[in-house]
């Protein structure tokens, strides 16, 4: 699946103009946007711009049309092309850019830095904010991290986080978009808080990220945290089945190892109420598949009756609920009329554990030590001063 929009295209027509928007210089000059996907297949969507605004063809890069007052309008596709107040028939694609940094364009009521990216399938339209990735990761990072936190803890939270950014846009790099909105927990420019410790941290650590040496390139990968392991990490491959880059091994968390008694958690659920969630008929035996290095649960066996079925942790832990399964370090009793679970620590137990680093912080270790505890044979490179993946 290829892309739908010539980013280099963009970037060549956008330098015509003379737009006040730092993400929209050329791609040698700049750290890597990513796009998002606001929404998917729908008919309309009420899109506004604040302020002036051009919207182009990225087909060639030509502007289509452009105004200094703003725009309030259904977006929505025609048997002709993409109506957006005005028709634009023949066109099945545009690229929305504010012309300065007083505009700004909302989806839905909802305010997103950067672009808007639009294009039709047959008579639905797909929509994707092309944001650079500092403002991303402010408006990801902001609702998981309401509370203060040690700097340098934050300061290697926000590095993960850049990481991963990146890990998604090489990897998906041939595709319509990186990230969705919905699954990653991105909610656009209003909720971001200028001075808050979080995008304190992001403008602190600018362009820093993690890289995996891998077949002769530096590699972004998918740079994850838990909030306690209980004493180890387990390696993102074993635990997701899936690479995305990642360090092929865990780690031991001396610090998380010594609060594992008061990690303990307990779990109990009637037969009858589990199997109804499951949506099977019985339950006879839950098996549980782990780690061999850390014991952490991947995925469980669920025995009901004659027959058998497997199902990954994270899954099987959406069903139960969070709240309940704290974590995939756990062991599981079936008995007569009740399942009980018992664990330790909390989440998937996979890269960054934020309780020691924590105590690492307090220690006196700064983020580049607490990055290299969790993510073993890394480096950090700092993009505005280095050429950091292999040439495409």
């Amino acid at each position: 699946m290829k892309k739908a929009f010539s980013f280099l295209i963009f970037f060549i027509a956008l330098t015509s103009f003379s737009f006040a928007v730092e993400t929209y210089t050329t791609e040698a000059n700049r750290p890597e946007n990513i796009q998002v996907l606001l929404a998917k297949d729908v008919t309309e969507a009420l899109l506004e711009s604040k302020g002036s605004y051009v919207v182009l063809n990225p087909l060639d890069g030509s502007r289509i049309t452009s105004s200094l007052a703003g725009k309030r309008f259904m977006l929505k596709a025609t048997a002709s092309g993409i109506k957006w107040g005005e028709g634009y028939p023949g066109i099945h694609q545009i690229y929305i850019v504010p012309k300065s940094k007083n505009s700004s364009l909302l989806v839905n009521g909802i305010e997103y830095e950067g672009a808007i990216c639009v294009f039709k399938i047959k008579n639905k339209i797909n929509i994707i904010n092309d944001i650079n990735i500092e403002s991303y990761l402010k408006s990801i990072l902001t609702p998981s991290f309401p509370y203060l936190m040690e700097n340098e803890v934050m300061a290697a939270i926000t590095i993960a986080a850049r990481t991963t950014a990146y890990s998604h846009v090489k990897r998906n790099k041939d595709s319509f978009w990186h990230v969705s909105a919905d699954e990653i927990g991105y909610h656009g420019k209003a909720i971001i808080q200028p001075d808050s410790h979080v995008s304190n941290a992001v403008d602190r650590t600018r362009h820093i990220i993690l890289v995996l040496a891998d077949k002769g390139a530096n590699r972004p990968f998918a740079a994850t945290w838990t909030e306690n392991s209980a004493g180890k990490t387990a390696a993102f491959h074993t635990i997701f089945r899936k690479d995305w880059w990642a360090p092929k091994i865990g780690v031991e968390a001396p610090h998380a190892a010594i609060n594992r008694a008061e990690s303990k958690w307990t779990f109990k659920i009637s037969k009858k109420e589990l199997a109804s969630l499951l949506n099977v008929t019985a339950i006879s035996r839950i098996d549980l598949y782990t780690d061999t290095f850390s014991k952490k649960a991947y995925a469980i066996k669920l025995v009901t009756g004659s027959d058998v079925q497997d199902m990954d942790f994270e899954k099987f832990q959406k069903i139960v609920g969070k709240e309940n399964l704290l974590s995939n370090d756990m062991q599981v009793i079936v008995g007569n009329t009740d399942v009980i679970f018992t664990g330790f620590g909390k989440g998937f137990g996979v890269g960054l554990c934020l309780h020691s680093a924590n105590q690492m912080a307090q220690n006196g270790a700064n983020a580049a030590k607490i990055l290299a505890k969790f993510f073993p044979d890394t480096y950090l490179l700092n993009l505005s001063a280095a050429l950091y993946l292999e040439k495409e």
